[in-house]
């Protein structure tokens, strides 16, 4: 089936994740370990990741909170009654994920130190992807939005200070998350300036902090992606994927001891 490029507004995680492409996670995870990237489990939504999810619910598409999330009543499910409250709320969920009051109540706090953040309905677009060829390999993105100029990305984290996101930037490879997005809105067609980040604070009182990456910071994650996606198509065709994408013996130096 050919590979259709483009942008696509509305399309549901699920229908995105289904989308037989590359994307970043791919590039960052091979570049750290092909051994890794091959032998990956299928995901699993961990409490952390729904966290995410429902943050990103929240600031982005606050209308479809109740169509993709439902706060799980409080009661005691040691007693008989707490037990079929309980199991009649299991039963009504449907494709619904089940949250705690607390959670929700924490991302509804944070989302509202960042509400002069939000996106704006009539310029902004939220939650699109873009389908595109990159290299001859098939692509695929998902931002969290676009205000005509620039790709956003809000990210939740331990530390939003400079020092802190900045190793959180290269811990996480960002920088490659970044170059690719760019580079989709290029292949769309669409104005481009840059990338930015809103960072915010896990933990009350929510401080945060905005980003941008500098045009060399880009090139640094465009040379990456290359390096990665090279690795990946190399790995393919050799059905060699080594760990840590090294062979034998590692030698530590004096120099890499402290």
């Amino acid at each position: 089936m050919k590979f259709e490029t483009g942008m696509i507004e509305n399309l549901s995680y699920d229908e995105y994740d289904e989308i037989k492409a590359y994307r970043s996670s791919d590039l960052t995870t091979a570049i750290k370990c092909i051994y890794r990237w091959k032998h990956q489990d299928k995901f699993h939504e961990t409490p952390a990741l729904i966290e995410g999810r429902l943050m990103h619910t929240l600031f982005l598409e606050p209308h479809n909170f109740d169509r993709e999330f439902a706060v799980q009543p409080e009661v005691n499910r040691r007693t008989k009654e707490g037990k079929e409250v309980y199991a009649e709320f299991l039963d009504s969920l449907g494709n619904k994920t089940p949250i705690k009051q607390a959670m929700y109540e924490t991302c509804l706090e944070r989302v509202e130190v960042i509400e002069d953040f939000k996106p704006k309905k009539e310029k902004d677009s939220v939650e699109c992807t873009i389908k595109f060829i990159l290299h001859g390999q098939p692509f695929k993105a998902r931002f969290d939005w676009y205000d005509g100029k620039n790709v956003w990305d809000l990210k939740t984290c331990r530390d939003a200070s400079p020092r802190g996101f900045r190793s959180a930037v290269n811990m996480w490879r960002y920088y490659q998350q970044a170059a690719l997005y760019v580079d989709a809105c290029v292949a769309a067609k669409l104005p481009v300036e840059g990338f930015n980040f809103l960072a915010q604070e896990k933990n009350h009182p929510y401080a945060f902090a905005t980003y941008t990456l500098s045009k060399e910071a880009l090139e640094y994650g465009r040379a990456k992606n290359e390096q990665a996606l090279n690795l990946l198509l190399r790995c393919k065709e050799s059905g060699e994927y080594k760990p840590f994408n090294v062979s034998g013996f590692q030698t530590i130096e004096l120099s890499d001891l402290y």
